[in-house]
């Protein structure tokens, strides 16, 4: 047992270790309202990937003043979440834009001529009372809402902050710029924060919640301190960095880019000599150089994971994720995040083109969204997460009708039944619905079980080349019942159409056998000549095959289906990444063919490069190429020299002039030959003015040539005459 001395030590060192404990707590809290001792450099920041707001702000100012804009490092007071970065009662900003509907409301067009409607025979007593419990049921319905909206704000409140307003911060303001790369990108100054990325503007009213205060800005050109009081937050800060009254500059001297471009020349020369100026000192860090694939990676390992108001994101760089994940937002039932009911995910460089899936998670409902250029054309996958990739299981595909060549838009998939719709097909059909019987089981073949078939509907557009009666706007296959109804359109003014029945032959041989009963119809109109047997023949026997077409495309259908369920299968089992021929560091084929190819194109460079022609090395050759030219010796290799150039010349417009007379004189023939010349046949005489057509356009390039050849002449020639008195060689003549 432990003396009363040793359980005295005991106490007191309980009661040391809980004030030292306190006192820590303490200091830590009061850490959180100091500013920084050190920053550390970007560099520094950029390698380790890790830093304080302050070192934050400064590598993001650094890189936004590398791209042109006027930014610079805030140092103030923020929020408890700001600071914290605690976002987790905040909006969630990755949320995706909710497909909204067009909610045009359409008045609807009300007639002058319109039943007065029946008298209600009730009691004003009773329906006094009624009034009275629906307005009583209203009530209690407004102050379920008003209950449940205060319990939520009661939640959603934040816990008291005992140092707000004193929580040191660092953010980055980007200021407009007069006569600036980017004046005509920032109109107005906003704030971005550094550990987020997010931007705030700084006249919102949301913006004063987060940020309380500034005490001081600068960049790499000076230092200013506000001299502002910032009783209502940042709301009512003038940002004008030239007015002393609101800002002071620590160095002396504005710099150049801070005067207003409507000042004058003269106006600027002597402020210049007024002004004694005092640059920022030179960078002493290591210029910022991220490499593609840091750049590409964003996150510390390439993940990070974010807590909004009910919502979770998880973010991640490309190809981390084998599936191709790059975003994955869950929505949450309640401020814990312990109860999901949605979650959307988005998906880059998958080769089988998927870029968003969505989970209903209270439904079960599943919905794949992919991008153009898959073989089947698939759109938009919706599906229930119990799925067994079956073609009984309730789905529905969309996709993309421009690329199909029978312009299927969307496919709606039930147990019972399967609706097909489509755009833009030449037999003008827009819809398709079948009926699967429940009595017969499914037919397999080659794997696939395809339906039994108990009816199909197929409808039409207005076809505008042929009379109303004869178009048909809705045809009706009732394989079950062995019949086959026709309804036709409508024509104008007309509240009825014309519709047509035909009751199938039981025994169909080689040839059809009609009966007229078998078929009967009707025609609005009293007037219309009875329709012929052999036309009503012919109409059943191009039912009957159009008929058999429309199973033979309910199986195409499920045929599709059924592969697209499988390659989806394998697609999701074992996911595929593409890899894109621009991207130099995970396409190793073409890294390997663009350094190849820059080696070529160096080497080709390099055999390119020339040694400066020597003129006069062929007469110091016939002289035994002495190492010194007397003054004699190089005037006479200086006068051969240029006699040869003034010899060259000559001979060649010599030649240039009695190519031009040769073909003066072939073309002269063939004029003749054309002129006295008649029998010719039409091929010869179009052969013959050919060949002068083409005497004459080489006439007149020699001419051309020999007048160019004539005005360069003298100009050669004096540019060989100083470059004969500037050869090295004859420096004897200069002596």
């Amino acid at each position: 047992m432990p003396s009363e001395k040793e359980k005295r030590q005991r106490i007191e060192a309980n009661e040391d270790a809980g004030t030292k404990r306190r006192m820590d707590m303490a200091q830590g809290r009061r850490s959180e309202c100091k500013r920084p001792d050190v920053i550390r450099s970007p560099t520094w920041m950029l390698n380790s990937q890790r830093g304080n707001s302050f070192e934050f702000a400064t590598f993001l100012v650094s890189l936004l003043l590398g791209q042109g804009y006027n930014a610079f490092v805030v140092s103030g007071y923020a929020s408890r979440e700001q600071t914290m970065y605690d976002m987790s009662m905040n909006p969630c900003p990755y949320m995706p834009k909710s497909e909204e509907l067009s909610t045009v409301s359409e008045t609807p067009k009300v007639s002058k001529y319109q039943l007065k409607p029946p008298p209600e025979f009730r009691s004003k007593l009773l329906m006094e009372i009624e009034e009275e419990e629906v307005q009583r049921q209203q009530e209690e319905e407004q102050q379920q809402e008003e209950k449940r909206r205060k319990l939520i704000l009661e939640q959603e409140r934040l816990p008291p902050d005992e140092y707000w307003g004193y929580r040191v911060h660092a953010w980055v303001v980007v200021l407009p710029e007069a006569g600036g790369a980017r004046r005509q990108e920032v109109l107005e100054p906003f704030f971005i924060e550094p550990s987020s990325g997010q931007c705030y503007s700084v006249n919102n009213h949301q913006t004063n919640l987060l940020y309380h205060g500034v005490e001081s800005i600068w960049n790499d050109r000076n230092y200013w301190v506000n001299m502002q009081m910032c009783t209502e937050a940042c709301i009512n800060i003038n940002w004008d960095l030239t007015d002393n009254r609101h800002w002071e500059h620590l160095l002396p001297g504005e710099p150049h880019t801070m005067h207003s471009v409507e000042e004058t020349k003269a106006d600027e020369d002597l402020n210049i000599q007024q002004d004694k100026h005092l640059d920022m000192p030179m960078s002493y860090v290591e210029q910022i150089d991220i490499h593609t694939l840091d750049y590409e990676r964003r996150f510390p390992n390439g993940r990070k994971i974010m807590y909004f108001k009910k919502v979770k994101v998880e973010l991640c760089a490309p190809y981390i994720q084998m599936d191709g994940l790059i975003e994955k937002i869950t929505i949450y039932d309640d401020y814990k995040w312990q109860f999901p009911t949605r979650v959307y995910e988005k998906y880059i460089n998958r080769g089988d083109k998927l870029k968003e899936s969505t989970h209903y998670l209270d439904t079960g409902l599943v919905v794949d969204r992919y991008n153009r250029g898959r073989p089947d054309a698939v759109k938009e996958h919706q599906y229930m997460s119990t799925d067994n990739d079956t073609l009984e299981e309730k789905r529905t595909l969309e996709f993309y009708d421009v690329v199909r060549g029978d312009g299927l838009s969307k496919i709606e998939i039930h147990p019972s039944y399967l609706i097909q719709y489509y755009v833009g097909r030449k037999d003008l059909l827009y819809y398709r619905y079948v009926e699967f019987s429940s009595e017969k089981k499914s037919k397999s073949r080659q794997g696939i079980h395809y339906r039994d078939v108990s009816k199909i509907i197929e409808k039409f557009n207005r076809n505008k080349n042929i009379p109303v009666e004869k178009d048909i706007a809705i045809r009706e296959f009732c394989i079950k019942d062995n019949k086959i109804e026709l309804m036709y359109h409508y024509k104008d003014y007309n509240i009825t159409r014309a519709t047509r029945t035909f009751i199938k032959p039981t025994d169909r041989g080689d040839e059809l056998v009609f009966d007229p009963d078998m078929t009967y119809g009707y025609n609005p109109n009293p007037e219309a000549v009875e329709e012929k047997p052999l036309d009503l023949y012919n109409l059943l026997e191009r039912q009957l095959k159009d008929e058999q077409q429309s199973l033979v495309y309910v199986q195409d259908a499920e045929r599709m289906v059924n592969e697209f369920l499988k390659l989806r299968k394998s697609e999701y089992g074992i996911p595929k990444l593409s890899v894109s021929i621009f991207d130099k560091n995970r396409n190793e084929e073409a890294k390997a063919e663009m350094i190849a190819k820059e080696e070529a194109l160096h080497a080709q460079s390099l055999r390119q490069v020339e040694e400066e022609v020597d003129y006069l090395a062929p007469y110091i050759a016939r002289r035994g190429n002495p190492d010194k030219l007397t003054k004699s010796e190089a005037l006479e290799i200086s006068q051969e020299c240029l006699d040869d150039l003034k010899q060259m010349l000559v001979n060649r417009a010599n030649k240039i002039w009695c190519q031009l007379q040769a073909s003066r004189r072939k073309f002269e023939q063939l004029q003749n030959q054309l002129e006295q010349v008649d029998d010719l046949s039409k091929e010869e005489e179009e052969k013959l003015i050919e060949e002068t057509n083409n005497v004459n356009s080489e006439m007149q390039t020699l001419d051309v040539r020999l007048k160019r050849h004539c005005a360069l002449a003298s100009v050669r020639y004096q540019s060989m005459v100083k470059k004969l008195k500037e050869h090295w060689r004859l420096d004897s003549l200069a002596e």
